[in-house]
């Protein structure tokens, strides 16, 4: 293992091939004024309380241990769990236990609430499910195909289509969206970043050359059921996680004047209405990566679609009982959902949690009332796509696809070594001492 490589020249090499070899892949779309995304691909980890606690009681029963040992043989927060299971009322709260014993749960994480399919997010208080709403509901799987995908041209300006007198804006705003789409897009910085990060994981690690690490750009999909016929809808549809394909779900009468994405990866929209139009917003074209405290400040564009926190949140019960880190994470929450809240307001009119269905994971969402009889549902299959403009797109069966893309990060790796893969990773190096 050597470090003998400067890792800023290979850097500004990188980044001279990744730009002079951007058409490798096909079908390419015309490079962006600016390709970066600030999203770093990291998937929240799903926590499955209730199932570990049932598993650890089978555990248990079946070694023998019983009573009062067993139960304290239990982790802390699946005891819990069953704890909260069996009481009446069941609702979570932080007061007198410490920020430890409060697990997430499949329904509420430490960023909010999650909805997984069937499960519909929407404004009311009752639980709806997809049923409820849709008929002949047939959701994406990660070998379907797509239609004609067509760029959608980002805006160039922090600014969106000023909405009409008689317009009502109305939208979403998720970290995650749960359903397959099965499609990768992403910049040359995107693909330059991660080798990089490749370059220094076995740079400065005891480990072998994976080239073919950290495969970025895999899309989600997340149905959007639109039934308010209250007023002519400009939706604003936004995400903090990987990019989404906000699929349309459109009920009779309803109509959608305007469509605006705000993401902080690249994202589209299919079963857009006639006539209707769309526009896109790439977070990182306008501000840097989050840090810290830096999105607290006010400024004209500071458009990273922040939720504000909710004392329902896990994580603001942890902060109630004491949790440092939860405390200060929940303050940069709110401070960036204020600054967020500024943009929007000014732009559109309107204060960014009106007519906003929020949540950190979802897979379908209702925008209006539940139908009194359900509609049929438009499936993601075969449909057209408007897309952020990237200038990698992949589709194709899923062999394909990650074939694709590990071509392209080996070829950029191979160009960057000087055509020898074996230089990122090569042999101990003798001393003689005489």
């Amino acid at each position: 293992m050597t470090d003998d490589r400067r890792q800023q020249d290979f850097a500004e090499r990188l980044s001279r091939i990744s730009q002079e070899r951007g058409g490798s892949v096909t079908p390419d779309q015309d490079k962006p004024k600016k390709d970066i995304s600030d999203f770093n691909y990291n998937m929240p980890r799903e926590s499955h309380p209730i199932r570990n606690g049932v598993i650890w009681l089978l555990f248990l029963a079946t070694v023998g241990t019983g009573g009062y040992y067993g139960w304290n043989a239990l982790p802390q927060d699946v005891r819990y769990s069953l704890t909260s299971l069996a009481t009446s009322g069941g609702g979570l709260n932080g007061s007198g236990m410490s920020p430890e014993a409060i697990p997430e749960t499949q329904t509420m994480s430490d960023q909010g609430p999650v909805f997984a399919s069937p499960r519909v997010a929407h404004a009311g208080s009752d639980s709806l499910a997809l049923g409820d709403i849709v008929t002949g509901a047939s959701l994406p799987t990660n070998d379907m195909t797509f239609g004609t995908i067509t760029p959608i041209i980002r805006n160039e300006r922090c600014e969106l289509r000023t909405v009409g007198s008689a317009e009502k804006v109305t939208g979403v705003r998720i970290e995650n969206a749960l359903l397959s789409a099965p499609l990768y897009a992403f910049s040359d910085q995107q693909l330059a970043d991660q080798m990089l990060e490749n370059v220094e994981t076995v740079t400065k690690g005891a480990f072998e050359s994976d080239p073919l690490a950290g495969l970025a750009g895999e899309k989600t999909s997340l149905d959007v059921f639109v039934t308010d016929t209250s007023a002519p809808l400009y939706l604003v549809l936004q995400n903090m996680g990987p990019g989404v394909i906000w699929n349309l779900q459109v009920a009779p009468n309803v109509q959608i004047a305007h469509v605006a994405i705000i993401g902080s990866d690249f994202s589209g929209v299919t079963n857009l209405p006639t006539d209707t139009t769309v526009e896109a917003l790439l977070v990182g074209d306008f501000i840097a990566p989050h840090q810290y405290g830096a999105d607290d400040v006010a400024r004209s564009c500071m458009i990273r679609p922040w939720r504000m926190p909710q004392a329902d949140w896990i994580g603001s019960l942890k902060s109630e009982a004491g949790s440092l880190v939860f405390q200060n994470q929940l303050y940069s929450y709110t401070k960036g959902f204020e600054a967020y809240n500024r943009w929007f307001t000014a732009t559109l009119g309107v204060d960014a949690a009106t007519n906003m269905i929020t949540a950190r994971d979802a897979a379908h969402v209702l925008l209006g009332p539940a139908p009194e009889a359900p509609f049929a549902y438009s499936t993601l299959a075969d449909q057209d796509v408007q897309l952020m403009e990237a200038e990698h797109l992949i589709t194709g069966t899923p062999a394909e696809r990650v074939a694709a893309a590990q071509r392209l990060h080996r070829d950029l790796l191979t160009a960057a070594l000087g055509g020898d893969l074996a230089a990122l990773n090569p042999p101990a190096m003798e001393r003689n001492s005489q």
